[in-house]
């Protein structure tokens, strides 16, 4: 292991795993084999704060049995961090006894270069060559721009990438490589998942629907689709059937902490705070690093009214600024309903709660825009002048001060 300058991002393969063991001995040796230096860190240490180090630190090999967080919790804090990281070709997990639940985990998150250890001479010689294999296998894929395999995974992670304002033509183009990929074969679980989730983009929402469910019954176990149609329901408001579906994967699969939260999500939609409180705890028990369940019981306990604990959750949460979102549009509701008294106190518990840097112009901004349509132009001016201090091109907040401005001058 080389020493490595603070300020720069590591060249080295990360290694995340707990104890120095014989796992960690193996480790080293396979790495020289192939000619690379690696760096090992902890699974308690969260790589949030360091991706920019990271990232180039290729390929990861995560021990997925690492007793502070599994190797499942690790993966899926990458995917937050860069939900576009290609899991499958630059992060080899070596396990020692992978239960069934790890096996469709593998397949949830994308996993496809697993090595599962002995310590036996023969097993572990046998381990060896396979890591050199992963390890040629995931070089020649980073440099390759031909093989048809290779065109489908970057054609799936565009279709992940669409959002719901991108350019119609854009997802025509993405529809069209997908038919030429596909080239009049057989339509396979994968082909009828892209063709669902443009669909859905398009606004074709039965389409979607069904071509989904045509994916689930030609792979069952195509759990991409199942999620895919999961946060279509999510999306559409159909919270029953999303928990459904999530319930139904939830019984294949105990451990995967995204689903946890958003089924927690999904029981805070339909008013069930016991049970969403149950989901984020049991996220936070496999992750503690878990920022969207911090969220989650940042949210019930301000409703619950205990302010300090909810400050607390998001004062740790590297997703706060979600939070702050669903606060400010809490309070766009409740002005919209004239409730300004009950939106300006939901404001200033909400300024309590938030972290500093969450405390932006659309808060104050949002605060100034209550007491404008309460008829309180001093107050309105006050808090429109902190948004402009806090963001001067602010175009709505100058615009909205200058009604204000000119509304008090007509009134005097």
């Amino acid at each position: 292991m080389s020493s490595t300058n603070p300020t720069q991002a590591f060249h080295e393969s990360l290694v995340i795993l707990d104890d120095p063991t014989w796992i960690w001995t193996f480790v080293q040796r396979a790495m020289r084999d192939v000619g690379r230096e690696c760096i090992r860190i902890p699974s308690g240490m969260s790589l949030r704060p360091s991706w920019n180090r990271f990232r180039n630190a290729l390929p990861i090999v995560v021990h997925w049995e690492n007793k502070m967080r599994s190797g499942g919790a690790i993966v899926e804090e990458i995917l937050d961090i860069a939900p576009r990281f290609n899991v499958g070709e630059n992060v080899i997990v070596l396990t020692t006894n992978p239960t069934h639940e790890d096996v469709v985990y593998f397949s949830e998150l994308g996993i496809r270069r697993i090595i599962t250890l002995r310590n036996r001479d023969k097993d572990l010689e046998h381990a060896m060559r396979e890591f050199a294999q992963h390890w040629q296998e995931s070089a020649a894929a980073s440099l390759s721009t031909g093989k048809l395999e290779t065109f489908w995974r970057r054609l799936q992670a565009d279709i992940d990438a669409i959002t719901k304002d991108a350019d119609p033509a854009a997802i025509t183009q993405l529809d069209e490589a997908i038919e030429r990929l596909q080239a009049g074969g057989a339509p396979t679980a994968r082909y009828l998942d892209l063709k669902a989730c443009v669909a859905a983009r398009m606004g074709r929402k039965d389409a979607a629907v069904r071509c989904w469910k045509q994916s689930l019954e030609k792979n069952p176990n195509y759990y991409r689709a199942y999620n895919n149609l999961i946060k279509f329901c999510r999306e559409e408001g159909s919270h029953r059937d999303a928990l459904a579906l999530m319930q139904k994967m939830q019984e294949l699969n105990h451990a995967n902490i995204a689903r946890l939260v958003g089924m927690g999500e999904v029981h805070l939609a339909l008013d069930d705070d016991d049970k969403a409180e149950h989901c984020f705890n049991s996220a936070l028990t496999r992750d503690t690093f878990c920022s969207g369940a911090m969220n989650g019981l940042a949210e019930i306990r301000f409703k619950q009214g205990h302010l300090e604990e909810a400050r607390k959750l998001l004062s740790k949460s590297h997703l706060s600024y979600k939070a702050a979102a669903r606060m400010n549009k809490i309070g766009i509701d409740l002005v919209k309903a004239g409730r300004y008294s009950d939106a300006l106190d939901h404001y200033t518990k909400a300024q309590y709660v938030l972290p500093q840097q969450e405390k932006g112009p659309l808060l104050f901004y949002n605060i100034g825009l209550c007491y404008a349509r309460w008829g309180k132009p001093e107050m309105a001016r006050e808090f429109l002048k902190l948004a402009l201090i806090k963001e001067p091109n602010y175009k709505k907040a100058r615009q909205l001060l200058g009604q204000v401005d000119r509304s008090t001058q007509s009134a005097a």
